[in-house]
């Protein structure tokens, strides 16, 4: 996906979400909480072209060109980074910040919102059901 695609699609759901004014958990938000997976919830700020993040050591900006959001090829948003493909060190700047032993993270969206959800050794189980949510109601 090009990053054009990507700011588009984050302009998009900013608005819709600011225009109804309705707060709400998403369900991937239910699902993180569930699974009791740390991650962190950020928004589309347009002005300044990043994605803020609030965290326990403050507030993290994160600019929406970064490599992570250019998923290049790809028909979807979604990313995980690991050791070999942390080109902006986003994994090595939280793995420090957090307070656990991070492997990977996962880069997604739901509802507005960006997700950066922190995967610990042995968790790599719940990222199926986390790109694939769909499948599981398929099959039903």
């Amino acid at each position: 996906m090009a990053e054009s695609d990507f700011l588009t699609f984050l302009v998009d759901e900013t608005l819709k979400l600011q225009s109804t004014g309705e707060v709400r958990l998403s369900s991937l938000e239910l699902k993180l909480n569930d699974y009791g997976l740390s991650f962190l919830k950020g928004e589309f700020i347009p002005q300044s072209q990043v994605l803020r993040f609030s965290t326990n050591f403050g507030l993290l900006d994160i600019p929406v060109n970064w490599s992570v959001f250019a998923v290049e090829g790809s028909s979807s948003t979604d990313c995980v980074i690991n050791k070999q493909n942390d080109n902006d060190h986003l994994l090595e700047v939280l793995r420090a910040s957090w307070m656990f032993s991070l492997d990977k993270l996962l880069v997604t969206h739901a509802d507005g919102f960006c997700y950066i959800v922190g995967l610990k050794a042995g968790e790599d189980y719940h990222l199926h059901d986390l790109l694939n949510p769909q499948e599981l109601l398929n099959a039903a």
